[in-house]
């Protein structure tokens, strides 16, 4: 008896089409140009100018982060972004801030830094801090976070691929209160 062998053939056709797909890109397999302003970034709707935030670790007293980052903005689509600082080296980062929840519920987050020495130190797992905003439009954004068990990690040391992050020797983890406000004018509500 012989041996029945079964060959598997792949279409010509569909090899080609996946070929351009890869190697041309989808503005030439679907006239679809990337760099066209079709396909540009959203302009912000507001650029945010003054803001502070508050830090309070633990029992201690809070700390004031009393200067905006020139990355203060707010687009539709994105919703609102801030970075806060001191000049003690403290930053408060507040990404994706929406007014409403959205179809996925509140999709903020926020990022603890401290410059330390020669050190960056960050919080990695911005999913231990609950983010509650109560305005982030054209007019300016506002929230609260309330975070557990955060731990200061070098943000310079470590590989992306580490499973865990290189958290700084001798810091235990904390807890933390944080305030946020920016404005495109020069008004605070506080």
């Amino acid at each position: 008896m012989g041996r029945r062998v079964v060959r598997l053939s792949t279409p010509a056709p569909l090899l080609g089409l996946l070929a351009a797909s890869i190697l041309g890109g989808c503005n030439y397999l679907f006239g679809f140009d990337p760099t066209t302003p079709d396909f540009a970034m959203p302009s912000p709707a507001a650029t945010y100018r003054e803001g502070q935030a508050t830090v309070t670790v633990g029992e201690e007293a809070p700390i004031v982060l009393d200067q905006l980052g020139s990355g203060g903005m707010y687009q539709p689509m994105f919703g609102a972004e801030a970075t806060f600082t001191n000049a003690d080296g403290w930053y408060v980062r507040v990404m994706g801030a929406m007014g409403t929840g959205g179809m996925f519920g509140q999709t903020a987050y926020v990022t603890l830094d401290r410059i330390v020495g020669l050190e960056h130190w960050t919080t990695y797992d911005p999913s231990r801090c609950i983010v509650t905003v109560t305005k982030a439009d054209e007019t300016g954004l506002v929230g609260t976070a309330t975070c557990k068990g955060l731990r200061w990690a070098d943000a310079l040391s470590g590989s992306m691929g580490a499973l865990e992050p290189p958290y700084v020797e001798g810091q235990p983890p904390f807890d933390a209160e944080i305030t946020f406000e920016a404005t495109p004018t020069k008004t605070l509500q506080g």
